[in-house]
């Protein structure tokens, strides 16, 4: 099996996740990440691997492990399995 390579995406958390309508946050450093694996609905599994260029980066609580969903939203998985929106990429 091949190596995970690094692969780099914008992350732009949300102002407030429940209301997605009130905008994202600007975040001007690309996360950088290694493709672990798919999820069964189909998203991306993700390993945080470091900030880009962290001197330009938002003060945000970056999840270990995130997904990446086909529109380019990024998720998180709580202990009960459900998904939750964090923030959007770059990437679709």
């Amino acid at each position: 099996m091949a190596k995970p390579r690094k692969k780099h995406t914008g992350f732009f958390p949300w102002n407030d996740p429940k209301d997605q309508a009130k905008g994202f946050k600007l975040n001007f450093s690309e996360v950088t990440y290694m493709e672990v694996g798919r999820t069964l609905e189909g998203y991306k599994q993700a390993q945080f691997v470091e900030l880009r260029n962290p001197e330009l980066a938002l003060d945000f609580d970056y999840p270990e492990i995130f997904y990446i969903s086909a529109e380019g939203f990024i998720l998180i998985q709580h202990n009960n399995g459900k998904y939750e929106v964090i923030a959007k990429s770059d990437n679709t």
